[in-house]
């Protein structure tokens, strides 16, 4: 079940030992819905413009996609960096709520 307006899921793109660990975890819980390990990208605190991206294609695989109104001049792609931890997070939707919602 999704919140009221959808936007109840964020991905969290976590520095790993190699690479990173992309996870879609739904907001009320730390147990990951989908997760994928992505070696050999750059090491932390590297998460350049390509890494976004390629994140975000990523998560088009696993079936969910970032939010398209919160690419915004300053988020990478819609993802934003997590203070104090070694990650970054973007707010993601499945196909089906970002259709339910016009987009």
């Amino acid at each position: 079940m999704t919140t009221e307006n959808g936007r109840d899921l964020t991905a969290v793109c976590k520095a790993a030992p190699n690479g990173y660990v992309l996870q879609v975890v739904r907001d009320d819980s730390s147990r990951p819905l989908a997760e994928k390990h992505l070696h050999d990208w750059p090491g932390w605190p590297e998460f350049p413009p390509a890494a976004a991206a390629a994140a975000g294609s990523e998560l088009v695989m696993l079936g969910y996609m970032v939010w398209p109104d919160t690419v915004t001049p300053d988020s990478l792609i819609g993802w934003r960096r997590v203070p104090g931890e070694r990650a970054w997070s973007a707010m993601v939707a499945t196909f089906a709520d970002l259709q339910a919602h016009g987009l």
